[in-house]
């Protein structure tokens, strides 16, 4: 439990001062994390990218003059932004794996994709440690938790009892969501 305590504040550390924009909007939310890091970030949908065999639904590519987030396109839009989070948390916590995976997937999922573009993904792929992934998902889980996308939802509509119960207890990560 102190464990996961610990976890908890050090993300929050990372994700106090990044602008989450109300209502929640990926793109601008990427954007405002693009400003905040001096680096663009361009998202790309891709279908079919979760089909191969163990391949994850989502991943950062860091270029030079850029980064890309590569998400499931063919998935729920409350999923494509927990991935797309989920990469802004190896962003975020400055991840840089060490073990090149297998990127046959990769060529499968992105037939048209450019060969230059390819082979720099091909270079930059790699798999991240049970730790850094604990980190992402927290940072990830904090994110969603300022967006509000976490909210309980009846017949579609918002349940607002819950935003009211969060505001009453003064959650602070809510109090610090952008308008």
């Amino acid at each position: 439990m102190r464990e996961l305590r610990r976890l908890r504040a050090s993300c929050y550390e990372r994700v106090r001062g990044v602008p989450v924009p109300q209502p929640f909007d990926l793109p601008q939310f990427l954007a405002s994390v693009g400003e905040h890091r001096g680096r663009r970030i361009k998202l790309i949908l891709v279908p079919g990218l979760a089909a191969g065999d163990g391949f994850a639904s989502g991943w950062w590519t860091k270029l030079d003059n850029e980064d890309q987030i590569y998400v499931e396109q063919d998935t729920s839009p409350l999923h494509r932004d927990a991935i797309a989070l989920h990469e802004v948390g190896h962003m975020l916590c400055d991840h840089y794996p060490d073990e090149v995976l297998d990127t046959t997937a990769l060529r499968q999922a992105l037939p048209d994709l450019e060969p230059a573009a390819l082979a720099h993904m091909f270079a930059t792929r790699h798999s991240y440690s049970k730790i850094e992934e604990r980190e992402a998902e927290m940072v990830a889980s904090l994110l969603i938790e300022r967006a509000g996308l976490g909210h309980a939802r009846v017949d579609g509509r918002p349940f607002k009892l819950i935003d009211r119960l969060g505001e009453a207890l003064g959650h602070p990560l809510r109090d610090e969501r952008c308008g």
